[in-house]
């Protein structure tokens, strides 16, 4: 119990020190973006995509998508996210989960998606122009191919290519899943091609049992 406390005691204090925002409806500007239609359609494709593989450009939602996750185990579990595709190859989400609002900015490449910033933020702006996209150097892997059991890119690892994840917006078949494990905790993704995260889980091991936070896909608003 001792460590559960601990646990969610770090939880908070890493959420307050990266500043508190609240829900609110928001909305992108996309002047001077391509609105979706490149970053959706017409990213190159590697070898693997053109074999059959999953596009990673369908690892996202569509741009201006708004989508709702229930939260479980958390007061924080609970998010909603934005979606935009401002440039060619490159995707914005805004996360809020009730006590901060994270901006992830990746690349979608060949082979991979690159991270190429996450930072929290206080509204959701303007788009970084491209020029400014183009001068970011990643910071990390989201992730990368091939999409098969035992692909490794920085702490995480595809562990399934065959999963059904039940969620209160459909069940999905044949979902993909990653994992990332450090000590006591276990960290999963779940992914369905042509909506991307579908369900998140958090895992810590305990004295008297397992402590289960997740955010599961509700409902989305295109």
């Amino acid at each position: 119990m001792r460590k559960m406390n601990l646990f969610i005691f770090l939880l908070l204090a890493v959420l307050v020190f990266s500043g508190c925002t609240k829900k609110q409806p928001t909305a992108l500007d996309n002047s001077g973006s391509t609105n979706g239609t490149i970053g959706q359609d017409n990213v190159n494709e590697s070898k693997s995509e053109s074999d059959g593989e999953i596009a990673l450009r369908d690892l996202f939602l569509k741009d201006g998508s708004n989508a709702h996750y229930e939260g479980e185990g958390n007061e924080f579990a609970e998010l909603d996210i934005e979606v935009a595709r401002p440039f060619e190859d490159y995707v914005v989400v805004h996360e809020n989960n009730g006590g901060s609002l994270v901006r992830y900015i990746y690349k979608i490449e060949p082979d991979k998606i690159s991270i190429l910033d996450k930072k929290v933020v206080e509204l959701i702006n303007d788009f970084p122009s491209q020029a400014e996209l183009d001068a970011m150097d990643p910071i990390g892997i989201y992730l990368e191919k091939p999409i098969k059991k035992g692909t490794s890119f920085g702490k995480w690892t595809i562990v399934d290519t065959d999963v059904t994840v039940d969620t209160p917006y459909k069940k999905f078949d044949h979902a993909f899943v990653i994992e990332m494990k450090d000590k006591d905790i276990v960290n999963r993704k779940y992914f369905v091609e042509g909506f991307g995260e579908v369900k998140r889980e958090d895992i810590m091991q305990l004295e008297d049992g397992e402590f289960l936070v997740t955010s599961t896909l509700k409902t989305i608003d295109e």
